[in-house]
């Protein structure tokens, strides 16, 4: 079986990372391990074109996103006609990124192949229930779309009420690679109390204003930033921390390798991630099997992430409120053993739902 993977995977310095690129990059290095009769052959929709938040949804964003894709587009219809792949399995954010996917469904067709959308996001509801210029595509894509990948059940419920039969329901896995990092380094890593960690890219959306404002403002608590920050960001969260024991509370680590992202994680006995959007993150997934207790906003498949047997494994909260972070963060610290059974549990579920081998075989049921 040849599969067509039509999707962002480069690790370089010279692309924009993404969990899709997380993804994509797992699953093919399991592919490789398991020495099977899959073929994954990919196709870079990578992008590398680094844009600032204040493009977000301007002209530039979308000019320099069509010329990147657009190059991409070409190149994988070029694969299609020359591998003859059994699957294509096109990877996508969404939004004017239907456009790609429809094209490159109408080439797996033509071809005689099966196409396979991988919706890498969690706004399925809100585009249905928007029914603006992307649910026009959206639906064009539902009507020709072999199989559509949803990673949450809401958007799974929301197409599922719709009646549309070609849906499927696959979470993100945790990488084998960090599973097998993490059980070194576990058992050798002192768990310190009250200390928080907060993983991901230091920015606005990303909650880190709510962040530092809300856990300055329970006692005895540290708090240490890991991931890609400004100058400006770092000074301004630094400032804000200072209402705090000058400060000596919070520290901004900025970017580090993801071995000692992990050590990070071990060290810490909670994490909190008050981001204002997200889909699936994997960072939430590493967290939980890392057995930190988890404060997280309610937005994107973090609910359902910590829900386990009816039972949640963490603390869900609105974002964009720093109170809600203080309630959230006060909630955790506020019975020693809830808080490590919240953790034991979160990792429970990592292990019975999340892993590689078993979202492997949803994948490669799909394919066949």
């Amino acid at each position: 079986m040849k599969i067509l993977l039509c999707t962002p995977y480069l690790d370089t310095p010279d692309v924009v990372s993404s969990g899709i690129g997380t993804w994509a990059r797992n699953i093919m290095q399991y592919n490789q391990h398991t020495g099977n009769s899959i073929d994954i052959v990919p196709v870079s929709f990578d992008r590398h074109t680094h844009i600032e938040e204040y493009t977000v949804g301007g002209f530039k964003r979308y000019y320099s996103g069509i010329k990147e894709v657009g190059r991409c587009v070409i190149n994988a219809i070029r694969k299609i006609k020359a591998e003859k792949p059994d699957v294509v399995h096109i990877c996508t954010s969404g939004s004017i990124a239907f456009i790609k996917d429809i094209l490159l469904t109408y080439a797996a067709h033509r071809k005689g192949a099966k196409s396979i959308i991988h919706l890498h996001f969690g706004r399925v509801p809100s585009i249905i229930e928007e029914k603006g210029f992307e649910y026009k595509l959206f639906r064009k894509l539902l009507g020709i779309a072999d199989t559509i990948i949803v990673i949450d059940g809401k958007s799974y419920n929301a197409l599922t009420s719709l009646h549309h039969k070609n849906i499927a329901y696959i979470p993100n896995p945790l990488s084998e690679t960090f599973l097998h990092e993490m059980k070194k380094q576990e058992g050798h890593i002192t768990r310190n109390y009250k200390s928080a960690i907060f993983v991901g890219h230091v920015v606005p959306t990303k909650g880190v204003i709510e962040l530092v404002e809300g856990c300055q403002k329970v006692p005895d608590l540290s708090l240490r930033i890991i991931g890609k920050c400004s100058n400006e960001m770092k000074e301004h969260l630094c400032s804000l921390a200072k209402k705090r024991d000058e400060g000596k509370w919070m520290t901004v680590v900025g970017e580090i390798p993801h071995t000692e992202v992990l050590s990070e994680m071990l060290k810490a006995d909670s994490f909190i991630f008050p981001s204002y959007t997200e889909a699936f993150p994997n960072v939430i997934l590493e967290a939980m099997d890392c057995g930190c207790a988890i404060a997280s906003s309610n937005v994107g498949a973090i609910p359902e992430m910590l829900e386990y047997n009816g039972e949640m494994t963490g603390i869900c909260f609105n974002p964009q409120s720093a109170e809600e972070v203080t309630n959230a963060v006060n909630a955790l610290y506020k019975d020693d053993t809830h808080r490590i059974q919240l953790a034991e549990k979160a990792k429970e579920k990592v292990y019975n739902t999340y892993t590689m081998e078993k979202v492997w075989a949803q994948i490669t049921n799909l394919w066949k």
